[in-house]
């Protein structure tokens, strides 16, 4: 049994008892050689108990000689607390402890006492309350840290089953001229994912970067039902644009969920952007669900800001998705593209302690526009913690550049 939960009986002390007509100095005198006693009750002439004294309190006022002598012959009433708090004994430790503090009594000195069916039977010493809690709360951190490494592996298990499911660094910089990515989840496993179509021996394939409800665990129970459900729609129609593929996938996790019922319960869905790369064709068709799409132009123009449709996908609705809007980019008027999830636009930091916003991502993309994606990524990466700072991870962070 969780010793905070133990009755006050656990600590029972059975304790002698003095009369309320017997002098200060008879028990004074019996105070001191009892080295064992905490609190003494004081009791009627019907052996009720009527009041305590503490021997503390008791022997403070003893050890004054001018104190002693006015109090050794009065009557052992005017050494008794003000207060006289008494318990069942089947009351719990917690409880007794909580009152007591509610009262102002200490823990760490004085007493009460402890009745059976309504009778006096004993006394229970506040620091041996004060012992069983210390030693209960040691015993349930012990218990909760074991418990959290319990929690812990299981999610670094489940990270490792989460990066399994993304596609690797060479399958994703497969016939580009460059490709790479942020991905940290805020708890070791999350809800942003990175996503490549599998080879179909096509001149295109598509890339996708993706952001589901939540993060954590839930997260990333979403996550895998998206790439799962990502992976099913490019396997019936690998030519499938990413306009009517984020349709689908919306309508499909909407579906998953039971998302699509007046009665559903959740309320979870995601933002996408994705890219579907031509390369005989050489173009780049790109579709986003709330996730915009920054292209680096070869010549000298500004950062193109592709702006996505506004609506999150997934979410509660009997009305299906229709395919969302498509822009056409040409391979070789543009030549990087970059794509973030607002786990780095809506962090806040910088000293106003403001969102990173997606201002600040296209000046930096613009002053780094002749660079490789990897090293936009790595300069993104350190110029969004740099903004961080010393505030906490608001969600989970990625982000995706590709050159072709």
């Amino acid at each position: 049994m969780n010793t905070i939960e133990q009755k006050v009986s656990s600590i029972f002390r059975e304790q002698w008892t003095i009369n309320q007509n017997e002098k200060c100095g008879t028990l004074i005198e019996a105070m001191r050689k009892d080295d064992h006693t905490v609190v003494v009750p004081v009791v009627d002439n019907h052996g009720v108990p009527i009041g305590l004294v503490e021997k503390q309190a008791a022997l403070l006022i003893a050890s004054n000689p001018l104190h002693y002598c006015v109090h050794q012959n009065k009557s052992v009433r005017g050494l008794m607390a003000d207060k006289c708090p008494s318990f069942d004994e089947n009351t719990s430790i917690d409880e007794v402890a909580s009152t007591l503090l509610k009262e102002g009594l200490s823990l760490s000195q004085g007493g009460f006492l402890i009745t059976r069916n309504g009778e006096y039977i004993g006394v229970g010493a506040s620091t041996d309350t004060l012992n069983y809690l210390v030693e209960a709360n040691s015993r349930r951190a012990i218990a909760m840290a074991k418990l959290n490494e319990e929690v812990m592996d299981s999610v670094r298990y489940a990270s490792r089953i989460q990066i399994g499911l993304l596609p690797t660094k060479h399958h994703l910089q497969d016939r580009l001229h460059g490709m790479d990515v942020i991905w940290e989840p805020r708890d070791i496993v999350g809800g942003d994912v990175y996503w490549r179509s599998e080879d179909v021996g096509k001149s295109f394939f598509t890339v996708a970067l993706i952001d589901c409800t939540g993060h954590g665990v839930p997260g990333a129970l979403m996550s895998m039902l998206v790439l799962s459900s990502l992976r099913q729609i490019y396997s019936e129609n690998p030519e499938i644009g990413p306009g009517k593929a984020l349709a689908e996938l919306g309508n499909m996790v909407r579906v998953a969920l039971n998302q699509n019922r007046e009665d559903c319960d959740s309320n979870d869905g995601f933002d996408a952007g994705v890219c579907k790369i031509d390369l005989d064709k050489r173009k780049v068709i790109f579709s986003g669900a709330r996730t915009n799409c920054f292209v680096i132009p070869r010549d000298d123009e500004p950062v193109l800001r592709v702006v996505s449709d506004r609506q999150a996908l997934g979410y509660p609705g009997t009305e299906p998705y229709t395919p969302l809007e498509e822009y056409e980019l040409s391979i070789d008027n543009y030549r990087m593209f970059c794509m973030a999830s607002d786990g780095i636009f809506d962090q806040p930091g910088g000293p106003n302690r403001i969102a990173f916003g997606p201002k600040r991502f296209v000046e930096l993309v613009e002053h780094n526009r002749q660079v490789d994606p990897s090293s936009l990524m790595r300069t993104l990466h350190k110029a969004a913690e740099e903004w961080r700072g010393d505030e906490v991870r608001r969600d989970d962070f990625s982000a995706m550049a590709f050159a072709v």
